[in-house]
């Protein structure tokens, strides 16, 4: 093979392999790379909102912050009995209507119970759950029974402190973490809530909560810290997207491979 030939075979595999890393770089699910809170699936009245934006510690280098969660779900039961009291059909729903499979022809009962916000232990017992709706039915030919009822609803709420350093002696030589209120707002339709009060260089923290129309209180999410400071180089808040570096790393690596080729050329020329 000539060497013309083959600086043009290797010029092609270098080619190749750049656009097989740019390419790869890109596709990779680099998001599974971020380790995801524990969030318990077992509560009381409802297990917290799961938190989506600001990650714990983020630096945030504009006036406002748009915090994110993810929305609660409810659940419900449909039970029916007949006539003489026997269980026919007993179903978790997550909608506001239900129907069961086909039943003979006859009378029968069906009760709505609520089972709480997603997590609830309100499902465990059907004493402790809320009767939401009862409904007769009389059939004279097999049938399906169609029941539907008014949705029950939920808000959220969110807390937002200031994190601060309290001294506990008079020498300054121990400090505990002390969160002071300095916003808080309910009754939120939204699963967003964008603020922009905050002092510039300070550290805050921030939890969410949901209500549901019936009363219930779900636990409070674990608090995350998020940073206000705009003396951060703006490059940080772009290399928490992880795909971003990467890609650009790819593009950096072809023209380094690139710029390679053309000095191997420049010196076999010579």
């Amino acid at each position: 093979m000539s060497s013309r030939s083959t600086i043009w075979v290797r010029d092609a595999l270098v080619i190749i392999f750049s656009f097989y890393v740019v390419f790869s770089l890109s596709l990779a699910p680099w998001n599974n790379l971020i380790i995801e809170s524990d969030v318990s699936d077992s509560c009381n009245n409802g297990c917290a909102p799961s938190l989506v934006f600001p990650d714990d510690g983020y630096y945030h280098y504009t006036d406002i912050v748009e915090f994110e969660w993810v929305p609660v779900s409810v659940g419900y039961r449909h039970i029916v009995v007949d006539g003489d009291g026997e269980l026919k059909y007993e179903g978790n729903i997550t909608d506001n209507e239900s129907q069961t499979p086909r039943l003979p022809s006859g009378n029968y009962t069906s009760s709505i119970y609520y089972t709480g916000m997603s997590g609830s232990s309100l499902g465990n017992n059907i004493e402790e759950m809320p009767l939401l709706l009862t409904q007769q039915h009389t059939t004279t030919t097999a049938s399906k029974l169609t029941v539907s009822w008014p949705l029950v609803t939920v808000t959220y709420g969110i807390i937002i402190n200031i994190n601060e350093q309290v001294s506990t002696d008079k020498y300054d030589t121990t400090y505990l973490d002390s969160f002071s209120l300095i916003h808080q707002v309910d009754n939120l339709e939204e699963t967003k809530y964008s603020y922009s009060d905050f002092v510039r260089g300070e550290t805050y923290s921030w939890t969410v909560y949901a209500v549901d129309s019936e009363g219930y209180t779900s636990e409070y999410s674990e608090p995350r810290d998020v940073n206000i400071d705009t003396t951060k180089f703006l490059a940080f808040e772009l290399f928490n997207d992880w795909e971003v570096p990467f890609i650009l790393l790819g593009v950096l690596m072809v023209i380094a491979l690139q710029a390679g080729v053309f000095l191997a050329r420049e010196e076999r020329d010579d």
